[in-house]
């Protein structure tokens, strides 16, 4: 299966709201430091490092938070590290003044984001594949910095029972998010020596992740001694350290997390994606799967009980000799990640198209050449841009999606981006996977330009779709359907008509 994981941009997105952040230092003394080692099932996959210190500016005292992040993981046996650095400024009371978010993943280049805070104005510079765009928001200018949770919780405790709700700005999205904090009880939780401690739960719920809850323990100084979230039916969990062992090497047995996170079939069927219609059983325990499978010209859902579907996923074959669309202009636009003005990206899509006016031929043909074109498949990029992709010509699923999605922007073929299941023979199994979709002649036809076969059959069930666009949701939440879902479903195969 050719399938590029976006699973560790997500990982990393969500273990940055786990990591709770030191006191803060007063005047001149050394800031403050916390360090966590984060595990996924049980086995360590990378670190966290967080500092703060008081400075003054112009009379007032500032509160300055840098931390930092690191993952190892193992995909399809192939190395993926990504390293995060968060730098925020705020005032005593939590309120953000700036920040700067900057993100490593070779062999991508660095991804840099810097925000600046003008009254009731957000103006934010991003950097991506060398490329900057800068985009000036409206702004509450009583927003919370990421720090403010916790220091809220040290200065005054919460209280058994208790629930406190406030808005925070999350730099590495880019977006604001409502937070629910509710303090459970105290109880006995095993910290990281292996010893146990008497410390309170906190269940923590952000907006911006629906269905992602961490739960944090707390002891009584205020201090996080671990967290927990659940993550594809993996579960993610963070203990306070000393910096020795937060440093420690990893010991070369990294969790993989593709191999894990595959959902098994019986009876594996042959030829799935040639198929023009397949129908499935989808059950989930404790959820309705139809909450999670949205329906259109390819999918339909028939409920079968409060935790089972039928879905039917029907393929759709790329129309020719069309008329090209005037309608779905939002999906023609450049964004951060979708760079149509880019050279390289152009010239792919010129060569691409062949001279060919009609949209259904030109898709097809993109769908093609990016297929054949990125020859290098790798699983170490996290999510690259099309400006990327299409100058280095490697990647993976994610990686395929964007530039194919660009290429056909460049030619006014409104695209998007889709986020689901795809099923792979040599495993017998489905996995997460990102493809294409164009409108053509008033629909969303799916083209997958990993497979490039001239469209899809019934081997993909579709569970989010996004256009990547700059004042959207954040990229990385349309990853969430497939999270929820992979943490705990049952797929049967009912019936394939070739």
């Amino acid at each position: 299966m050719k399938r590029r994981s976006f699973f560790s941009a997500l990982l990393v997105a969500v273990f940055s709201l786990q990591l709770p952040l030191a006191s803060a230092a007063e005047g001149d003394k050394k800031p403050d430091e916390s360090w966590q080692v984060i595990n996924l099932s049980g086995q360590r996959v990378g670190y966290g490092r967080v500092s703060t210190r008081e400075i003054t500016r112009d009379g007032s005292t500032i509160f300055v938070t840098e931390h930092s992040e690191r993952l190892t993981i193992k995909r399809f046996g192939q190395t993926l590290s990504i390293e995060t650095k968060t730098r925020t400024e705020e005032t005593p009371d939590g309120v953000l003044l700036n920040y700067e978010f900057v993100m490593n993943n070779p062999p991508a280049s660095s991804t840099k984001t810097i925000g600046t805070i003008d009254g009731r104005k957000l103006t934010i510079v991003s950097t991506i594949a060398g490329i900057e765009r800068t985009r000036t928001i409206d702004f509450d200018p009583a927003m919370k910095s990421p720090g403010y949770q916790d220091r809220m919780i040290k200065e005054n405790p919460l209280k058994t029972g208790e629930t406190r709700s406030f808005q925070i700005f999350l730099p590495e999205y880019g977006k604001p998010t409502n937070v629910k904090v509710s303090a459970d009880d105290m109880r006995e939780v095993k910290v990281h020596d292996g010893s146990t401690a008497k410390l309170l739960k906190v269940r923590t719920a952000m907006t911006i992740v629906p269905g992602v809850e961490i739960r944090s323990y707390i002891d009584s100084e205020g201090e996080t001694l671990r967290t927990e979230a659940d993550l594809f039916g993996l579960q993610m969990t963070t203990f306070k350290v000393s910096e020795e062992e937060a440093l420690k090497k990893l010991a070369g047995a990294e969790l993989d997390i593709a191999v894990n996170t595959l959902v098994k079939v019986a009876n594996p069927p042959v030829n799935l994606h040639s198929s023009k219609k397949a129908i499935y059983r989808i059950t989930t325990k404790s959820r309705n799967p139809a909450e999670l499978l949205p329906v259109g010209d390819t999918q339909t859902v028939r409920s079968l009980s409060d935790e089972s579907v039928e879905l039917t996923v029907t393929a759709i074959a790329p129309p020719k000799n069309i008329q090209p669309a005037t309608d779905q202009k939002e999906f023609i636009k450049e964004t951060s990640f979708l760079q149509t003005s880019d050279f390289h990206v152009k010239e792919h899509a010129r060569k691409a198209a062949a001279g060919s006016a009609d949209p259904g031929t030109i898709a097809l043909r993109m769908e093609k050449y990016v297929h054949k074109e990125l020859k290098k498949k790798n699983f170490s990029t996290a999510l690259a841009s099309a400006a990327e992709v299409a100058k280095h010509l490697e990647g993976d699923c994610t990686e395929h999606a964007c530039l194919l999605a660009a290429m056909l922007r460049t030619h006014r073929i409104p695209s998007r981006v889709v986020v689901g299941l795809v099923y792979a023979e040599r495993f017998g199994a489905f996995g997460g996977h990102m493809w294409t979709e164009a409108w053509l002649d008033g629909k969303w036809v799916p083209l997958d330009g990993t497979l490039g076969a001239g469209g899809i059959g019934g081997g993909h069930i579709k569970l989010a779709d996004s256009d990547l666009g700059d004042e959207g949701p954040a990229p990385v939440t349309s990853f969430l359907p497939l999270m929820n879902l992979l943490s705990n479903v049952k797929i049967e195969i009912v019936r394939v008509e070739q």
